[in-house]
């Protein structure tokens, strides 16, 4: 069996330079309140007897690293088991630093700062953003603040990303969910402002949460983002696996 620095070099000398962005699902993972846990229960097992293993796997579409699509909030929006894959590829990413505290907004003030207009000129090709604001370690620290107490995004900046980012198509954050928890209008607005059909704001979003992001930096230069949904037929949204490919080798073992 291949060692931990036999399996380091390979990827590297093969220039694989591809790291997860989403969490393990597991029983202990994270979940909104709104949701059920995640329950993984042995079924057929080699070791009582059985010739092999099999388990029940028990999670609601919204459970751990997942994407929203436009039909979890619009009546008329596509679901992800409509989207090919090519849709889901994702090559001018953008990945913006914006700290937060527990409960705090990510509001207008601190995206505008940023997009500058020769900043938006720039970067008028962006197709994915990726927001770190720094609360990641709190999924394995501290659960309950991570779930009721988490920042979140305001309706105000999606649609201004929207707007001035025509090629704009998915944004990915490393909280649970893109809105602060119990502010039911405010995320209705969120998730609204991200999925509605409007011609002069590109194609509707697709939103990626729950994502892990403290292997990056805004300095890192990633050559594209592959969103892989769990590939079921008659659902709004997934969980998923979310890789990204380096234009560099990221030592991380």
């Amino acid at each position: 069996m291949m060692n931990k620095m036999e399996n380091e070099k390979k990827i590297s000398t093969n220039n694989i330079n591809y790291i997860r962005l989403s969490y393990t699902l597991t029983e202990n993972s994270p979940v909104h309140p709104a949701l059920k846990r995640v329950s993984i229960t042995p079924e057929n097992q080699i070791r009582r007897g059985d010739a092999y293993n099999t388990s029940v796997i028990c999670a609601e579409n919204h459970s751990g690293t997942h994407v929203d699509a436009p039909a979890h909030f619009m009546k008329d929006g596509r679901p992800i088991h409509d989207y090919n894959p090519n849709e889901l590829i994702f090559e001018s990413v953008l990945i913006i630093d914006c700290p937060k505290n527990p409960d705090e907004l990510i509001a207008l003030e601190d995206i505008s700062g940023v997009f500058d207009p020769q900043y938006l000129e720039a970067n008028k090709d962006t197709d994915c953003i990726l927001i770190r604001t720094g609360f990641g370690p709190y999924h394995e620290e501290d659960i309950e603040t991570y779930l009721i107490r988490n920042p979140g995004i305001s309706p105000e900046v999606v649609y201004y990303l929207r707007q001035n980012l025509p090629k704009l198509k998915c944004l990915g954050i490393d909280t649970v969910s893109m809105s602060r928890y119990g502010r039911v209008e405010e995320a209705i607005e969120v998730h609204q402002n991200a999925f509605k059909m409007d011609e002069s704001l590109g194609k509707p979003l697709i939103l990626v949460e729950d994502l892990n992001l403290r292997l990056l930096s805004e300095e890192t230069e990633l050559e594209e983002v592959l969103v892989i949904p769990w590939q079921v037929g008659e659902i709004d949204s997934a969980p998923c696996t979310v890789l990204a490919r380096l234009n560099q080798f990221l030592n991380i073992f």
